[in-house]
């Protein structure tokens, strides 16, 4: 069928249930919903900015005491400085959507307090922009990689619907994972493009791209191993890659001047809140990399990436079953993966607070999506009962992920101290059941800082 042969049709799907999901849970009517915990660090700049001209936060503590809700939540450090934790990336891509919301208040006399329904909704509207885009951008990605048009649009439902990819382009929207999900995916197109043709108009998409991914999450900046290990399977390979730095180094250097150039905003804030150009904002926490919870991180029920993301299984597999056209790729996708997977689990919250699965691994999904894809190149020339049983596995895990996505809304999955216990009685089951606190796994935050938990 034609249908069948079209991923945009995928992409159609795949971003219909996200917005099913969205007006299902109606968050933009709840205060505390759509900007909440961390939200409230990456989105304040453009409030504080445009609203309330007070980037120090110094006029009040903008605190609703009838709603036991904060607008801004920079907490003062040792200096007495109100200094935002994340970093202003997000802000940037959030932004068109926050004019258009404010413009909207103001024209129609709502409530322009950059907190209010109208901005949430648009802030959910950019999600679904950037899934879409991103899911667009990871097609390209493919086709140019040379899979079929089959094979992309089943690894497009399989990545779309079976990922908690959905959950954070909807349930969880907001945060910033669907949206650095987005940039990895036009940074991998553009560095696979830039190796066929490293003209200006690549060198600058790459530039730009690497920017605003760093600075909204710095770790992610080990995407750059992708673009280094590019099509590298020796070590002559890797020598001929430093040489052809060399005979580019010119295009090397606007790359990495235009990084600096997208952090300049950050540079310019920290410089007028706290007086330094440079500034640890995360202050008490850090990264463990001598006592990295990768088994935890991958496997436990508290947050384990593969118990609640289980179709990502297929992609690790697919890492080796590369096809002979692109099997060059394999290193490069080996070496981001371990690493990445080293470092987001050395961090001392390795199951990133109160959140659905493992979403720290989201972005990477764009990268992840070439194994992925390939796992089911290779699934289609096996027999029919193989191919069958593959299909049923994935039908389930599609509707797992939806069904939890749902599950972790309405409180049946804890946000953050889930048990083995309490998972196998909650299976299945949309609400919690009676007494369920009694087989909590209590984490203790404070103990995890200093990594004895």
């Amino acid at each position: 069928m034609k249908f069948f042969n079209n991923p945009y049709y995928a992409i159609i799907i795949v971003v219909f249930i996200a917005i099913i999901i969205d007006l299902s849970f109606q968050n933009w009517n709840k205060r505390h919903r759509v900007i909440e915990h961390d939200i409230h660090f990456y989105y304040f700049y453009l409030p504080a900015t445009f609203i309330y001209d007070d980037l120090k936060v110094e006029k009040d503590s903008y605190y609703i005491a009838e709603d036991d809700y904060y607008y801004f939540w920079n907490q003062p450090d040792e200096n007495g400085n109100k200094v935002a934790k994340m970093t202003c990336g997000l802000s940037i891509l959030y932004s068109p959507f926050f004019f258009i919301a404010h413009s909207v208040a103001v024209i129609f006399d709502l409530e322009a307090s950059g907190f209010s329904e109208v901005y949430k909704i648009f802030l959910l509207l950019s999600s679904i922009f950037y899934l879409l885009i991103g899911l667009i951008l990871v097609v390209k990605i493919l086709n140019v990689l040379m899979f079929s048009s089959r094979t992309i649009f089943i690894s497009m439902l399989l990545l779309g619907l079976g990922t908690n990819l959905l959950a954070y382009s909807s349930q969880s929207a907001v945060n910033s994972h669907v949206y650095s999900f987005c940039l990895f995916a036009g940074f991998i197109y553009n560095t696979i493009v830039w190796y066929r043709n490293s003209n200006y108009f690549r060198t600058i998409s790459l530039g730009l791209l690497f920017g605003l991914i760093t600075l909204i999450r710095p770790s992610n900046g080990l995407i750059i191993l992708f673009f280094i290990f590019y099509n590298i399977s020796s070590f002559i390979e890797l020598k001929h890659r430093f040489l052809f730095f060399i005979k580019h180094s010119g295009k090397i250097f606007i790359i990495m001047g235009l990084t600096i150039a997208v952090w300049i905003p950050q540079f310019w804030y920290w410089k007028i809140v706290s007086g330094d150009w440079l500034y640890y904002s995360y202050r008490d926490e850090g990264f463990y990399f001598f006592d990295p919870k990768i088994i935890k991180g991958l496997f436990s029920f508290r947050k384990g990436w593969l118990v609640y993301t289980p179709m990502m299984i297929f992609a690790i597999f697919g890492i080796f079953l590369l096809s002979e056209k692109i099997k060059k790729l394999k290193w490069s996708i080996l070496v981001f993966t371990i690493l990445n997977i080293y470092v987001v689990f050395s961090w001392w919250c390795w199951w990133y607070g109160g959140t659905f699965g493992q979403r720290v691994l989201i972005e990477s999904y764009a990268l992840l999506v070439i194994p992925l894809a390939s796992f089911v190149q290779w699934i289609q020339t096996k027999n029919l009962v193989l191919k069958n049983l593959f299909y049923l596995v994935c039908i389930f895990f599609i509707w797992l992920n939806i069904f939890q996505t749902y599950q972790f809304e309405y409180k049946a999955l804890h946000y953050d101290s889930m048990s083995k216990k309490l998972y196998i009685k909650q299976f299945g089951k949309l609400t919690p059941i009676p007494d369920s606190d009694t087989d909590i796994d209590w984490i203790d935050y404070e103990k995890a800082k200093i990594r004895r938990n």
